[in-house]
């Protein structure tokens, strides 16, 4: 098949990555791909997309011009219900011309990767002409219609809805029955590889002699990601259960100075470290104990499955829905309440002190894991994709 996927921008980013993983799979599988990239300021992957066999083409399709982002007129201003009526007509109407003077590909399947307003009103319009559409969610229904209710009006006309979690789609339906019996909702996870990036276990032994059996966190140093909780965490382990166990941060962001200044007034300079970020965290994770996420929300956590990958024992804030999706009901990890630094802290001195319950865990995530495989996720997209 010929397959256009369509992202709003290839910056460096988790959603862009993962596309990068899917084009290969598709490639694999015999299908020609074709990427659109909507955003000229956001192209830092490109290269890394052509590399894997696909032709990139630069489109531009200006925010400006996408109707259905104007509800959000609606719910911020109460002048918005008046304007937003006339917004949504002139840019409908703006975005029509745009589409008559471009030249449009055909294709068997397109789909709009990124879940944004722009690459599904991309998709949904025809800025590319296609057989079948596809929309990709990354995470749950419910996350994408509580950002935007307008999300349906785009879903309704491309039918066919990739997800990664099922969470709380009874009540979608229940607000939306037109996405029940028109749209098609498949879901399917994010692939991981098992074969690559083997630690350099020289340097695993160097971190381990550095920080003995440490507590380690991969991911932005940012404030949707909640590194302060398991600061926090590290505190109580110490107060509560005289536990204390250094803990690692690797990856950088904005929180930086506010996490490492909330460090020094924990006291914790001497046992809470920020490497920042690093093209060798596979030798962090071969050198760690056990590993922690503190997200509030996230869609596919593949920190997770990097986790189990190098057979790390996880404990993590059950935030939706991702968390959940991988872990199941405590059957592949330990959850904590979202936010809850005491109830952080004593399910890790739990995983730190039972050595049983460790090595089950260890032995779960391995199973776990290989769910997640090129091979599997493979097979169960190219099916998807053939079944449209």
């Amino acid at each position: 098949m010929r397959i256009a996927m369509v992202f709003d921008g290839l910056g460096f980013g988790g959603i862009e990555s993962v596309g990068i993983r899917y084009a290969n799979l598709l490639i694999k599988y015999g299908h020609q791909v074709d990427v659109y990239n909507l955003r000229a300021d956001k192209c830092d992957l490109v290269e890394r997309m052509r590399a894997s066999g696909c032709n990139v083409y630069n489109r531009s399709l200006p925010l400006s011009l996408v109707p259905h982002q104007y509800m959000l007129m609606v719910k911020r201003w109460w002048w918005g219900k008046y304007a937003y009526p006339i917004a949504y007509l002139v840019s409908k109407a703006g975005m029509l011309l745009l589409r008559t003077v471009r030249h449009r590909e055909q294709y068997d399947v397109a789909i709009a990767f990124s879940g944004h307003m722009r690459d599904l009103t991309f998709v949904a319009y025809d800025f590319v002409r296609s057989d079948k559409k596809v929309a990709w969610l990354h995470g749950a229904l419910m996350e994408y219609l509580v950002l935007s209710p307008s999300f349906s009006d785009l879903y309704r006309i491309i039918k066919n809805l990739f997800v990664i979690s099922l969470d709380r789609q009874d009540s979608v339906f229940q607000a939306w029955p037109f996405l029940e019996s028109e749209v098609s909702i498949s879901q399917i996870y994010n692939p991981i590889d098992l074969s690559d990036r083997a630690p350099n276990f020289d340097e695993a032994r160097r971190l381990k002699d550095k920080y003995g059996d440490f507590i380690l966190m991969v991911g932005r140093l940012d404030s949707d990601k909640d590194q302060a909780t398991v600061i926090s965490a590290r505190k109580r382990l110490e107060l509560d259960f005289s536990n204390a166990p250094n803990v690692v941060f690797v990856g950088d962001g904005t929180e930086r100075q506010r996490l490492e200044g909330l460090v020094d007034a924990m006291g914790l300079r001497n046992s809470v470290f920020f490497e920042g970020a690093k093209d060798n965290v596979q030798d962090y994770y071969a050198a760690a104990s056990l590993f922690v996420h503190s997200s509030p929300a996230e869609g596919f956590p593949t920190v997770l499955l990097e986790s189990m990958k190098y057979s790390l024992p996880i404990v993590a804030t059950d935030s939706p829905p991702g968390v959940t999706e991988i872990l199941g009901n405590d059957e592949y990890g330990l959850r904590c309440k979202v936010g809850d630094a005491s109830d952080m802290a004593y399910k890790l001195n739990i995983m730190l002190t039972n050595d049983d319950l460790r090595d089950h865990y260890i032995e779960q995530g391995r199973i776990r894991v290989k769910q997640f495989s090129y091979e599997v996720i493979g097979n169960r997209l190219n099916s998807l994709i053939n079944n449209l």
